[in-house]
């Protein structure tokens, strides 16, 4: 069995992952998988968070999480459609 540890402590097993990581990466804390004699077999670390007094987008400070929102939501074009488009065919 594995058990997840934060901080040198044990706070659940394997099956409790999908609540447990979640948590650890909203605090940025590593979570280490260890084995029932205690040796570490893997972890997780959490990789750094973007500041809240830094841009998302370095090169353009105006863009905003809500622009990359709106522009995830689409609408999208295939390559096939961008080559039409460009006269490439």
């Amino acid at each position: 069995m594995v058990t997840l540890y934060v901080g040198g402590k044990p706070v659940g097993t394997l099956a409790d992952a999908a609540t447990l990581i979640p948590e650890c990466i909203a605090k940025n804390q590593r979570v280490e998988f260890r084995d029932e004699a205690g040796n570490e077999v893997g972890a997780f670390k959490p990789t750094a968070v973007i500041p809240a007094d830094e841009p998302l987008v370095p090169w353009d400070a105006s863009i905003t999480q809500a622009d990359i929102d709106r522009a995830l939501a689409g609408p999208f074009f295939t390559f096939d459609e961008v080559k039409k488009r460009l006269g490439w065919e």
